[in-house]
């Protein structure tokens, strides 16, 4: 586990670089990758599986865009206080293209030992797992649960952050405080976009457990354009001020996660707690999962339950008055409830290289498309209320 720590850190912190060249040396490079190739397998024939905010939901039952992704990273210190990071990641986007993107590309500045800024575009550190997200080596599952990570898609943030650690003891404490501005592409078409983003992230380690909480607030644009919800609003004839409830721009929204790590060795045990809320353009909602795993020898059987609740739907029946029904499955389809039971094993064949396979078995709650998105009519009913089973498998790599 220490290896896989240590290199997820290497790729994702960039502000640790500064600990690894010589103090007397002015410029130091340092290059890294990671690697997965995945696979996985819907048995529905109505719905497709996403990854919201990730990739394109797949035309075919089996599916390599959820989890297949490349990344390299440079990084280079510029004398004792001051590095750049430069991340390129490939994998398939919500447009269903895979051009390449900078994922980070920041520089940083140690103003003291304990205190680091960097500027440029960083990760969003929405969850306690989002510096290595996109690093599948470094998890133990084929993908985090989309019930808690499907309720946030903005990965990027193109701003400022501050970390400064401290250490009381045997316990270590970072403050992570952030401001600036993120956007992600709407399956379909459209953008959506978060403004005057601002949060704070604090993750306490000692020993074996690692815990995180974090709070942001934003405000929030969703532009559709996609045919079908063009079509949608043409067909309906929907007032002026509900459209409004549907695309448009300042919403406000915020978002906060609790997290719990636990590994002595043998034994790994996650659980996070999440909340997204807004005024607009999307429904509030919880998600919560518990993942444990025993490590035996190569091998780490695993189990994970996870969990999504709505907490209040995109526009309110009472709201919407005489268009709540033709409302009610545009509401549906954007409502991620559901729960799920995974099971799988991941086996370390090599140092730095897993194979993992999981099966996955997911109820969709009443009114809900859960985390799937519809082969056809996304608006036609009986799409709610699903029983459904994913298989998925993953090579990982890091190098």
């Amino acid at each position: 586990m220490k290896l896989r720590h240590a290199a997820a850190l290497a790729l994702a912190a960039g502000a640790s670089l500064s600990s690894q060249a010589a103090p007397d040396a002015p410029l130091a490079w340092q290059f890294s990758g990671f690697a997965t190739l995945g696979a996985v397998y819907t048995n529905s024939d109505t719905l497709r599986f996403a990854r919201v905010g990730i990739d394109e939901p797949g035309g075919y039952r089996v599916d390599p865009g959820p989890d297949s992704v490349l990344g390299v990273q440079a990084g280079l210190r510029l004398g004792e206080r001051n590095n750049a990071v430069v991340q390129l990641m490939t994998r398939e986007t919500q447009r269903g293209d895979y051009r390449p993107r900078a994922t980070l590309a920041f520089l940083s500045h140690a103003l003291t030992p304990e205190l680091t800024v960097r500027a440029g575009r960083l990760r969003s550190p929405f969850f306690m797992l989002s510096d290595t997200a996109d690093i599948n080596y470094n998890q133990t599952w084929v993908r985090p649960p989309t019930e808690v990570y499907g309720l946030n898609p903005f990965a990027d943030l193109d701003g400022v952050d501050l970390l400064h650690r401290s250490r009381i003891g045997e316990t270590f404490i970072e403050v992570h405080p952030y401001v600036g501005r993120s956007r992600v592409p709407v399956i379909g078409g459209g953008r959506a976009r978060l403004d005057d983003l601002m949060g704070v992230r604090v993750t306490i380690e000692a020993g074996r457990l690692s815990l995180s909480a974090g709070h942001a607030k934003a405000d929030l644009a969703v532009r559709r354009s996609s045919a079908g919800y063009l079509a949608f609003i043409d067909r309906v004839g929907l007032p002026a001020a509900l459209q409004e409830r549907l695309s448009g721009s300042g919403a406000d929204a915020s978002f906060s996660s609790l997290g719990l790590q636990w590994d002595d060795g043998r034994w790994l045990v996650s659980a996070e707690l999440a909340r997204t809320t807004a005024s607009a353009f999307t429904n509030s909602a919880t998600g919560a999962y518990l993942a444990v795993g025993r490590r035996v020898g190569t091998l780490t059987p695993y189990l994970s339950l996870a969990r999504q609740w709505q907490d209040d739907p995109l526009v309110d029946p009472a709201e919407a008055g005489a268009y709540a029904a033709v409302l009610a499955p545009f509401n549906r389809s954007r409502n991620q409830a559901q729960r799920s039971v995974t099971t799988g094993v991941r086996w370390d064949f090599l140092h730095n290289a897993a194979l993992k396979a999981e099966f996955t078995h997911v109820k969709t709650d009443r009114d809900a498309h859960g985390t799937f998105i519809a082969r056809d009519n996304p608006f036609a009913p009986g799409l709610d209320r699903q029983s459904i089973n994913l298989m998925s498998i993953s090579v990982d790599v890091v190098f």
